[in-house]
This record gives structure tokens, sequence and C-alpha cells, in this order.
């Protein structure tokens, strides 16, 4: 990505013996989690019968068919789009020196969310599992929008007009969207179960097309990370330590699109994993943008899983939606850290 490597940024909040101690403990917490997702919902298996799901599989067993034909699906599907947003929140923070920036900022969920709308109305499609490729290639198609029109005109794109380019696609696109929705009664109704992003229903067929944008995604995201340590100092000094600039941001802009249009084309556009989990990963493990996206997927796929559990738990025979249940979790703790980072600044 550069012919020089970025300066290491040694500010590191805690000593490294503790942070292999919470890496360690991170690493438990997804573990449990991953158990809990495949024992807990709106039918309770025994443990026992969990394990020998995997040893002894019977497909005559009610419980082996809801471990590896449901749950254990749905809990792979929220390890990816957890991991996947973290990752993308990361890069776009860094990438646009903008603590506050998402992967929605590109464009991206509104480009998905218009292409499922164009399906819903246009192809008459019902079924979440249909929605994957429309939400994919809406994503990709926002994006390259964006990228394009932040690069227009005389110099390179700068995170300014990304982020300008990005927020006048979203705005178009969903006023687009609303149009739609009002004309087309049906649409709504399909619609507005998507929108609020959740892990049901999702089975290998639908994650398995969608590997392989995950795992670019992912090695993208690491191998383009160290480039942004020199950007979040100024173009002017990763000009000086041989960034190249204009690589950086076609790098990273589609590596935010390939992570972020896959998991809201697998989960539907799931807020606050991106625009939260990487200021947690920055307090606990420092500055270092690898770092930030390798410990915040971690961290975003926990968030995750432990919100689709406890959306299973919160009624009796039904879920809350892991969209929803993340919206009540992320809100205080975006205010947490925003009273946090002012405290720390006075």
């Amino acid at each position: 990505m550069s012919s020089v490597s970025a300066p290491n940024r040694p500010v590191l909040p805690l000593e490294i013996g503790h942070q292999g101690l919470i890496f360690a403990g991170i690493l438990a917490m997804l573990a449990v989690l991953a158990f809990a997702a495949l024992v807990i919902g709106t039918r309770y298996v025994p443990i026992s019968d969990a394990i020998d799901a995997f040893l002894h599989y019977d497909p005559d067993n009610p419980d082996h068919i809801v471990i590896r034909l449901m749950r254990l699906p749905r809990l792979i599907a929220g390890v990816l789009v957890g991991a996947a947003l973290a990752a993308a929140g990361a890069l776009i923070q860094d990438m646009t020196r903008n603590p506050l920036a998402d992967p929605g900022l590109l464009g991206v969920n509104a480009g998905a969310s218009f292409g499922v709308v164009l399906a819903i109305w246009g192809l008459q499609m019902s079924d979440p599992g249909q929605f994957i490729w429309p939400a994919l290639i809406g994503a990709g198609v926002a994006g390259f929008v964006v990228y394009t029109i932040g690069s227009a005109g005389s110099g390179s794109a700068t995170p300014l007009r990304a982020i300008l380019a990005g927020a006048a696609l979203s705005a178009l696109l969903f006023s687009l969207i609303k149009a739609l929705l009002l004309v087309s009664r049906q649409s709504l109704d399909v619609y507005r179960f998507w929108i609020v992003g959740s892990l049901d229903g999702i089975g290998f067929d639908d994650i398995t097309p969608l590997l392989p944008f995950f795992a670019v995604g992912f090695v993208a995201a690491l191998a383009g990370a160290r480039a942004l340590d020199a950007i979040l100092l100024g173009d002017d000094v990763a000009r000086s330590l041989g960034v190249n600039l204009k690589l950086t941001r076609v790098w990273n802009t589609m590596t935010i699109t390939c992570l972020c249009g896959g998991a809201v084309a697998l989960a539907g556009p799931i807020g606050f994993v991106g625009l939260v989990v990487p200021h947690i990963a920055r307090a606990l493990f420092g500055v270092n943008t690898v770092g930030v996206v390798f410990f915040g997927a971690l961290l975003g796929a926990c968030l995750v899983l432990a919100s689709d559990i406890v959306g299973r738990l919160v009624f009796a025979h039904d879920d809350l939606q892991v969209g929803v249940v993340i919206a009540f979790v992320g809100a205080p703790v975006l205010i947490w850290l925003i009273r946090r980072t002012r405290i720390m600044r006075q």
C-alpha cells in the first residue's frame, strides 16, 4: 500500500500484559456466546444434546436439526456480520478522520436498501434469502458512485468529498426508496422487516455465496489498514512518508464496500456496530489501525451474538430482531463514549 511503512503509534492505554489478558478474555467471551447462541432460544436445547449434535448427528432428532440447520448458520452469520461491520467502521473512521463515521457514511447501506426495494417492487421478491444479490449489487454500485463523485474535478478524492458524496447519494436513494414504498404497499410490508436487521431464517445457502466477499474484505482490511496510520497524521505527512493517497483510499473504499455489502446483504442494515465498536477497541488496545480492525472485528462479533441472544430471551415465543437490540445497547454506549472523550480532553 505504501513504499514507506507508516509510523508506529505507541500510545497505549494499557500495558502489553494487560492487553494480552483482555484479548484472552474477548476470545473466551466469544466462545461462551457462541455456545449460548446454540442452546438458547424459543426452544431450549440441553447442553449434552447440543454437543451430541456435532459428535453424533441424528437427522431424526429435532434438537439436532435445530442446532445444525438453524442455529449454527445463524451463529456463523452473526460472527461474520459483527466482525465485518466493526472492521469496516474502523477503516472508514480512520480514512475520513471522522470519529462519528460509520459504514453507512459512504452510501453503502442506502445502496443496498435501494437494491432490495427494487427487487421487491420490480421482481416481486418476498423471501429475505433472495435479497442477497440485489443488496450486494446495490452496495457495490453505491460505493463506486461515491468514490467517482468524490474524486471528480481537480485533485484526488478527499475525506470531505467522500463524506459529502456519500451523504448526497444516501439522501437521494432513501428519497427514491420512500417514493417506491408509497406506491407499493406490498413492497412496504416486505421491506419493513428487512430494514430492521435480523439473523432470523439465515441458512447455509445464504452464507456460502457471500463467504468470498467476507474473506477478501477481511484480508484487504488488514493489508490496507497500516497506511491509514499515516493518513491520520494528515495528507501532507502521509505523502512525505511515501503513502499513495489515491491508491490507499480506493483500496479501503473497495474494502469497506465489500465488508458492508456482504453484511447488509446477509442480515440487513444493522446500525451502531461500525460506529461504537472501533472506539471500544481503541480504548482497550490503542490507536494502531491494524489492531483496531483485528480486535474490533472480535468485539463486533461478540456484540452481535450477545444482542441476538438477548433478542431471543425478551419474548417467550418470538425473537426480537438483533438490529433493535443493538440500537438499545449502542445508544447508551455511544453517549458514554462521547462523555468519556469530553472528560479526557478537559
